[in-house]
């Protein structure tokens, strides 16, 4: 949330900031003077505050899938990406759609994972709850106006590190989780993996119980090093003593590790690879092994050090997993055509003017 905006609302009772929330939802809102709950003297105060944090500067649809991505300005004018996904929902006769959004928490990435387009722009700020909340809201009445429904999933693996804005993502989820009708486990939360933050979030019992999903893309040492700047040394130990402490805080059946590995050929797709992944996801309880094909960033005119390991290897890899007793699937990215997908979160007119500064 802004500061100014907090700082109007801190004087006020909890159920005066009660009101504010609940109107943020209601699609039917669109300014803080439309409030009529509000004294009108608090509406005088809130009166030229922007309703939405974020606004649009450009959408782009897809043309294969039903994918949307939006590049959104803040009030500084940087620029961040959240996505919309749809499927067709085949479980219900005549039921509609199902949508999962993919919302950031950083202007940038400081991670600088290789095979990541969001990394090579760098770090440049973390995102207030407000804005953070205002993807959701700015999906919300996206659906709403076109008469096609709620959100069911959020996934907060767009740009940056949620852990690095941890304060900000679990005021955010809070507000978004008591105001709204989405639960805890249609929120996915996924981090690169920074050991301080991950056991602060294991004991936190204030932090909301969503889902939580771990970059992993390889359990060998060295090439998870050398693909993610941001490993530390002994970090899969680490995570092995970690998964005990989080299953014990959360020990619903719900409640699996994700483990996200995207497949580079050549890199962390061999067999050898497939045998360390399994040896470390048995040590880790309740898992769900998200095998990602890559997306190759270089349909985006960046530079690519990495191609996509081939289908037959992924699916060669799901079946083993498979036969070997473990959660899996394979997820296969939607909206690759607009730069929606996992890894290609980054916006053209930053990438533009990176590359004009080399």
């Amino acid at each position: 949330m802004s500061i100014d905006l907090l700082q109007t609302l801190a004087p006020e009772k909890k159920f005066r900031q009660d009101q504010v929330f609940r109107a943020w939802f209601d699609v039917n809102t669109d300014s803080y003077e439309k409030i009529s709950t509000l004294p009108k003297d608090l509406r005088e105060k809130l009166k030229d505050k922007p309703w939405l944090s974020v606004r649009v500067h450009a959408m782009h649809e897809s043309k294969r899938d039903n994918t949307k991505k939006a590049l959104l300005k803040l009030s500084d004018d940087r620029l961040v990406e959240a996505v919309l996904m749809g499927r067709k929902n085949l479980t219900r006769d005549g039921g509609r759609d199902r949508y999962t959004i993919c919302i950031s928490s950083q202007v940038g990435c400081g991670m600088k994972c290789a095979f990541c387009a969001t990394g090579k722009a760098g770090f440049t700020r973390n995102l207030t709850v407000e804005e953070i909340v205002d993807q959701f809201r700015f999906w919300q009445k996206f659906l709403a106006e076109r008469s096609l429904g709620e959100i069911d999933n959020m996934v907060i693996m767009g740009q940056g590190e949620p852990l690095l804005n941890y304060d900000n993502i679990k005021n955010a989820l809070n507000i978004i989780l008591n105001y709204t009708n989405i639960g805890q486990k249609q929120i996915t939360l996924s981090t690169c993996g920074i050991p301080v933050m991950m056991d602060k979030l294991a004991v936190d019992k204030d932090f909301p119980a969503v889902r939580f999903a771990l970059s992993l893309h390889s359990a060998i040492e060295q090439t998870r090093a050398a693909i993610m700047p941001s490993h530390q040394p002994g970090f899969l130990d680490y995570l092995v003593g970690w998964s005990k402490k989080y299953h014990q805080m959360h020990p619903s059946r719900a409640h699996y590790i994700g483990l996200e590995y995207i497949m580079l050929g050549g890199v962390n797709d061999g067999p050898k690879d497939l045998k360390a992944l399994m040896t470390l996801a048995s040590k880790l309880g309740k898992v769900k092994i998200n095998l990602i094909p890559y997306n190759n960033i270089s349909t985006i005119a960046l530079p690519s050090d990495f191609n996509e390991s081939p289908k037959e290897n992924i699916e060669h890899w799901h079946t083993s997993l498979i036969d070997a007793g473990f959660v899996s699937t394979v997820r296969y990215s939607q909206g690759q055509d607009i730069a929606a997908a996992c890894g290609q979160l980054r916006n053209a007119v930053e990438m533009k003017q990176l590359l004009a500064s080399n």
